[in-house]
């Protein structure tokens, strides 16, 4: 008998598990869509997209969903359609027994805006992104003669680090690159500009840099310097005014 008892057990707990399925489902069937709850994770540090753009996104591309039975909705069409957008890096939908759709959206973050040609951001995985009529990301500003090719290659890992670093965070805004692929950095503070030349070399470079700038000015401030060269090996240069 002790045998047979774990048998009848399981088909006990397998036949419960079926109502209830059963009975889910039929529930599921009759809660209709009551409409969406977005919900945009980092609307305060970006706001590339909002919730009525995520609406309109899913009314456009999937078709009205208001009063429909959940249970119909393809979720998982509604998160391919809404990750098409060049602003959404990810996409998380699903239902509630009240009937509310429940959508959050991840969007992307640039980590550095280009300005040549008709612009672009790189975005925190080293990918294009697109600039946006409707909001300015405040990251800092390449311009110049800047390809895709050098940006993702060349300049991502390299604006990468100097965002890691809060010195640099706070001293770098705007980067120029000329046709030779040599770059020039403008500060946010002081009226001088920084000449790194190639991107060769260049955390020996920003060594050079920050000894300079944290030593080698002392009590005269950076603003006695036009320029600050960090071409030349083993030293950084500074060219007063």
């Amino acid at each position: 008998m002790r045998k047979v008892w774990p048998y009848i057990l399981f088909s006990g707990l397998l036949l419960y598990g079926i109502i209830v399925l059963t009975f889910a489902g039929t529930k599921l069937k009759a809660v209709a869509c009551r409409g969406l709850q977005v919900a945009v994770r980092d609307a305060a540090v970006n706001a590339f997209i909002d919730e009525n753009d995520v609406e309109r996104l899913i009314r456009q591309g999937y078709g009205e969903i208001d009063g429909l039975s959940v249970s119909r909705l393809d979720t998982d069409s509604i998160e391919h359609l809404l990750v098409r957008d060049p602003m959404i890096r990810s996409a998380q939908v699903y239902y509630s027994l009240d009937g509310n759709i429940h959508v959050e959206i991840t969007q992307r973050r640039p980590v550095f805006r280009v300005l040549a040609g008709k612009g672009f951001y790189v975005d925190e995985e080293g990918r294009i992104m697109p600039l946006s009529p409707k909001y300015t990301s405040r990251v800092p500003v390449v311009t110049g003669k800047v390809t895709p090719k050098f940006a993702m290659e060349k300049l991502y890992p390299y604006i990468l680090s100097l965002r890691a670093d809060p010195f640099w965070d706070a001293l770098v805004e705007q980067i120029v690159v000329d046709d030779r692929e040599e770059l020039v950095l403008i500060p946010k503070v002081g009226d001088f500009r920084i000449i790194l030349g190639t991107l060769e070399k260049q955390e020996e470079k920003m060594e050079k840099l920050r000894l300079f700038l944290q030593e080698g000015t002392g009590k005269r401030g950076w603003n006695i310097y036009k320029e600050i060269n960090l071409k030349f090996n083993k030293q950084a240069i500074g060219v007063k005014r």
